[in-house]
């Protein structure tokens, strides 16, 4: 939306569709999201 405007504004969708590869379900993303934080977090300690 371009400054709010519904009627006249822009929505832009779609430009990232083409990276997406595979359908996770919500627990498995949150899982890989903790495991590449707490890797991550090893090599400031």
């Amino acid at each position: 939306m371009f400054e709010g405007d519904l009627d006249e504004g822009e929505l832009e969708i779609g430009q990232i569709a083409g990276l997406i590869h595979e359908i996770k379900p919500a627990a498995e993303i949150i899982k890989e999201i903790i495991a590449e934080f707490t890797e991550a977090k090893k090599s400031f300690c």
